[in-house]
Formats: structure tokens, sequence, C-alpha cells
């Protein structure tokens, strides 16, 4: 736990504990906030693909369906809902920080970082005394193995098809300041963790690298190649024959494009009462003729 952890929590704790308040400016800040993340859910129009810093780092096949201008899958109702609940926890992050006498220097700075002939746009969530950070709201899953979890910033790395190493790196190089990492909040729970980034020169030049090379590929209009391929199923050390997605295909709105016949099913080997939804590429008609009645 570091300095500014360890200091937000002791606020919380001293507010609950009847020891602190919230200054009443920050009330009309949050509130600000909020008017802000509804205008931008409710009246925004449909703009034509660009490279930004909150996309650049997503995996190159994904893309390239979007520049080409494939449909993606239409999102439920309730993805609005989840946007918006992401935004006011960023509000409530940024408030609470400054309640605890964090000192923020600046936040929702826009940025532009030149790569090759392009220029790549983006804004930084909030900027304190050492450095830009990134505020994630996430599901208990990723705040456990990935953001809370021993060298997080590995994890991060690991499996980032959401981009977050390329637009962090990205804001700290468009301002010429380090990128210090992550405030993650737990979306169910309200836990909130720092999660450092490594910030070394070797690193910023791999991510810069990174940038570049996504930036050429989709200018010189590379041609398309999935990035993932689909996982044989195995249940409980034993292979089944049937194959699935990944988590980085599972959640790509294009993922029909690249995998016909895809099928969304309740994992076929378990037993349970409520087995896990699952993306299936091949169900092996061996293994369901001798095991589905």
């Amino acid at each position: 736990m570091n300095v500014k952890e360890a200091s937000l929590i002791s606020y919380l704790v001293n507010v609950l504990d009847g020891k602190a308040e919230m200054p009443s400016y920050l009330f009309d800040e949050f509130a600000d906030l909020s008017r802000k993340a509804l205008e931008k859910h409710f009246t925004r129009k449909k703009e034509d693909f660009r490279l930004r810093m909150s996309n650049v780092g997503k995996p190159l096949c994904q893309l390239q369906m979007q520049a080409k201008g494939v449909e993606p899958e239409k999102p439920s109702h309730d993805f609005i809902v989840r946007m918006i609940i992401g935004d006011m926890l960023e509000a409530l992050v940024i408030v609470l920080l400054k309640a605890a006498k964090i000192k923020v220097k600046s936040q929702h700075q826009k940025v532009s970082l030149g790569v090759g002939d392009r220029q790549i746009e983006g804004e930084y969530d909030i900027e304190l005394d050492d450095g830009i950070y990134d505020i994630k709201s996430v599901s208990p899953f990723s705040f456990t193995t990935k953001f809370n979890a021993d060298n997080g910033y590995d994890k991060i790395k690991q499996s980032d098809s959401f981009g977050y190493i390329s637009q962090g790196h990205g804001y700290g190089m468009a301002v010429n300041k380090p990128f210090k990492g992550w405030i993650a909040i737990n979306k169910t729970t309200g836990e909130i963790v720092f999660t450092d980034a490594k910030h070394t020169d070797k690193e910023k030049k791999e991510v810069y690298s990174k940038i570049y090379n996504t930036s050429v590929a989709l200018l010189d209009e590379k041609p398309f190649e999935r990035c993932f391929t689909d996982i044989e199923e195995v249940y409980y050390s034993k292979p089944t024959g049937n194959r699935t997605l990944g988590i980085e295909c599972s959640y790509c709105p294009y993922k029909h494009n690249c995998w016909e016949n895809l099928e969304f099913r309740r994992q076929l080997p378990s037993k349970g009462k409520n087995p896990k939804w699952m993306w299936y590429t091949k169900i092996d008609p061996k293994w369901m003729e001798e095991n589905v009645q």
C-alpha cells in the first residue's frame, strides 16, 4: 500500500468515525462531473473511427474492423448504464482524493501524441504530484487477479485487450510526465487500490513502438489477421474436443465476423446447477453424442 492509498483509506475511516467531513464545494464538483457524464452518453453523436489514446492499445484486428466500418454487435440496453456508473465512480474517486488532501494538479486534460505523421489524441483522468494516473472501475475478477494482485502491472500486461498499458503510457508521453499507474475501484465492493506502473525508458520505448506499429498497420491497411486463436476446452484435465473463445475475443464486438458458427452455451461438460456461459467456436459431434442425451 503506497502513501496516497493509505491517506485515502485513513480519510474514509475518519469519516466513518465522525472525525472528518467532505467540504461542500466537492459536492458541487461531484454534481458537475456527474452531469458531464450524463451529457457525454445521452447527447453524443456517432463519430467516424479515429485512433485515440483510449483505443490505440486494443488488438489490431479489432481496430481494423472498426476502421473499415464493419458493423459491431449492438450492445445490450444495460451497456450505457454500466458506462455511466463507471464515469460516476471516476468522479467519486476524484473528489475523495481531494477530500483526503491528496494534491490533484490537473484533471481531464486533452493531450496529443505525435506518432509518425499522425497525432493521437486523448484525455487523461488525473495528474497527482508525481505523475499521471488513470482511474478504472473494474469487475471483482479484474480487481483481484490484476489490479490488486502482486505484480499487478505485469498481470495487466499479460492480458490487455482493453489497451490499458498503451493508453496510460500514451498520456504520459504526450505531456512528458511519468505514467504512474491506475487508481482502480472494485465496482462491487467499493475497494480502491493504487496499482503502480513500470515507467522505465525500456518500458516506454516498448509501448511507443507498439503504438507506432499499430498506427502504421492501419495507415498501410495491413491485411487482416486474427490476433488470437481459439482454445481447446479442457475439463478436469481431460480434453473434450470442443473449442472456445479466450477472454480477449469473448468481449470483442466483432467476434462474429472472425468466427463463424459461434454458439453461446452453458459450459457443456459441467454438471453443476448453474454452469458459466461460454462462446464455443467448435462443438465436437462425437463428444455431444457420448455426453448429451
